[in-house]
């Protein structure tokens, strides 16, 4: 995406109030589509959104290249953010992701640790992200070579202080082959027999949130085969494709499935 797109779409959405004044934008999504901290222009995505005090929401394969996975520049990154997720597909998806993951913990703990012994929220970050440290999160694909994967990953996540974890459904497109769907699809019981053991507390300690598309209500499974739905989850995101157009519907299908 050339960066005057980007800047572009941010300031005209920066500039919406509501009637008493509040700002209607409350956060940027860099990319769900690709790895974020690979754009050419993110550090001028970063210093557009701080300039306008907005903060950013990361999603991050947590491969963290160049120079992403030093102490200063994840301080850098959790100070920017709301909250950054780390997309987990497979425990063999590459060496050293839990290792970076961990480090990005560190760093989160080190700020939040700061903030307390100044007897303030503030800690040495600036514009939008001032008055608090980021979340760190990670977002699970739940598909069915994975799952028996779920003990483990909780386990870990709470032993290092993840704040939360997003378990979204494998989406299948309509034009997915068969022997995709054996490999991948999981069915109805196996689904709603991990929601109600992450529910009940089973795998993990109190202090991880679980959320995501796994207790999403049947409108959102509807919208993520092409279906339509009444109260739509993403109802209130604007989605910016590379040439300037606007969506307001993140449907796989729609996009790539050939769905209507």
């Amino acid at each position: 995406m050339p960066f005057e797109v980007a800047r572009a779409v941010i300031e005209k959405y920066a500039a919406d109030r509501d009637a008493s004044g509040k700002r209607l934008l409350r956060e940027v999504i860099p990319s769900t589509m690709g790895e974020p901290l690979l754009y050419s222009h993110f550090d001028e995505l970063l210093k557009l959104c701080d300039s306008l005090g907005l903060p950013l929401n990361l999603t991050t394969n947590g491969t963290f290249p160049g120079k992403w996975g030093s102490d200063v520049a994840m301080e850098k990154l959790l100070c920017a953010c709301s909250d950054i997720k780390v997309s987990y597909l497979a425990s063999e998806q590459f060496d050293g992701w839990k290792t970076n993951v961990e480090k990005l913990v560190r760093v989160r703990d080190r700020l939040r640790m700061d903030a307390e012994s100044a007897g303030s929220a503030d800690v040495d970050c600036v514009g939008a992200a001032k008055s608090r440290c980021t979340t760190v999160s990670l977002q699970v694909t739940l598909h069915k070579k994975n799952l028996q994967e779920v003990p483990e990953i909780v386990s870990w996540v709470s032993a290092i202080g993840i704040d939360r974890v997003k378990w979204n459904k494998v989406v299948l497109l309509s034009s997915a082959s068969q022997a995709l769907r054996e490999m991948y699809a999981l069915d109805d019981a196996l689904l709603e027999s991990l929601r109600n053991h992450l529910r009940s507390g089973e795998f993990s300690a109190s202090n991880v949130k679980h959320e995501g598309s796994l207790f999403f209500k049947n409108c959102a499974d509807q919208c993520a085969v092409g279906g339509k739905c009444e109260s739509c989850p993403f109802a209130d995101e604007v989605w910016v494709w590379p040439d300037g157009h606007e969506d307001h519907c993140p449907n796989p299908e729609k996009r790539f499935g050939g769905g209507e």
